[in-house]
């Protein structure tokens, strides 16, 4: 990351490009309730207070901790992005923080540290070679019931759209048997404004994963990414499109609406031969100054850009400031999903501030 969870790849990024100019929803709703499912012993609730957020922490990031600190009273829910597959062999790896683990068990958060595959071709075998399928489900079981875990957030991506069953039985199959745990699980997706079977992003089928699991962490951003033009990453019409969807579906209060707190400088017309360099909003402020530019909003996309040039070549910078973040939080709300946060550390501190942050 810093994509988001990171930013998206181009195979399942290019279901949701061009729909950023879709009509705003009908009036706001109330605020969500809480998740569906018992906790585990000993656990605190998935969301313990209706207006708390999710939010990724990033492993063996100092920042990232730091921040967790600093606002933990309004955060319920944690992903450690502790665990990943090997390539491409499709292993688990990865490991635990204890002091991070420690501190979530002091202070009640429920944490559900990350498993993460992103390799399109070694996901399609963790969902479809019968022996690799089974050694990754035990060991993930495995790893979910570790003292002070909740359960497991599960985050497999850029695979095709010809896995949809297998993710969905997988998904249904580890629910099943963490629920018979007393533990939880938290899917990711990306966040569509309509299902498309000729796109990469039909690999997740919303209501399926939804019917089993207790969380889908929808990643609401992405419509420009490192390897796209530049852009804006979640522009507030289609990040309105994707939420007034979720509501419509079944087991709506599932959903977590995911919000980027990050951004991305393109050199030139961006695109793969310059991809852009993704940089907290720290680092954003710090660029800004340092290059004399001044900051606008965009007003269709609600995030912030500027320019500047550097050794003769024009670079653009998109990013998403404390407003921008509230702006989309609130879309959560109004929709009576959850809202989440890729990731906490050097965002805009102003953000804790924003009334329903």
């Amino acid at each position: 990351m810093p994509r988001r969870l990171p930013p998206r790849a181009p195979a399942l990024l290019a279901a949701i490009l061009g729909l950023a100019c879709l009509a705003p929803p009908a009036a706001a709703l109330a605020a969500r309730p809480a998740a569906n499912h018992a906790a585990p012993p000993g656990a605190a609730p998935l969301n313990p207070s209706p207006s708390s957020l999710q939010a990724f922490v990033l492993a063996g990031a100092p920042d990232s901790f730091a921040d967790l600190q600093a606002h933990v009273r309004q955060v319920g829910t944690i992903y450690p992005t502790y665990f990943h597959c090997a390539v491409p062999g499709g292993a688990v790896t990865g490991a635990g923080e204890p002091a991070l683990d420690a501190y979530a068990a002091a202070h009640r958060l429920a944490e559900l540290p990350r498993f993460t595959c992103q390799d399109g071709a070694t996901v399609h075998r963790i969902l479809t070679a019968p022996r690799l399928r089974a050694r990754v489900f035990a060991r993930l079981l495995a790893l979910a019931r570790a003292p002070g875990y909740a359960g497991l957030n599960l985050d497999l991506e850029n695979d095709a759209a010809r896995d949809r069953r297998p993710l969905s039985a997988f998904v249904a199959a580890l629910a099943a048997a963490l629920h018979a745990e007393r533990r939880r699980l938290a899917v990711d997706v990306v966040g569509v404004v309509r299902e498309d079977p000729r796109r990469a992003t039909y690999l997740y089928d919303d209501r399926a994963l939804a019917a089993a699991a207790d969380t889908v962490f929808v990643i609401a951003w992405g419509v420009h990414w490192e390897r796209s033009p530049p852009g804006p990453l979640a522009p507030l019409p289609y990040v309105r499109a994707v939420a007034r969807r979720l509501a419509a579906l079944p087991h709506a209060r599932r959903f977590v609406l995911g919000v980027p707190m990050y951004g991305l400088d393109w050199a030139g017309r961006g695109g793969p031969p310059n991809p852009g360099r993704a940089l907290q909003y720290a680092a954003l402020s710090a660029l800004a100054r340092a290059v004399g530019a001044e900051p606008a909003r965009d007003p269709a996309s609600g995030e912030m850009t500027f320019a500047y040039t550097r050794a003769g070549v024009t670079h653009h910078v998109w990013y998403l400031d404390a407003r921008a973040v509230a702006q989309r939080v609130a879309i959560a709300r109004a929709y009576r999903l959850g809202a989440g946060l890729w990731r906490l550390g050097e965002e805009d501190q102003r953000v804790w501030g924003e009334p329903g942050v």
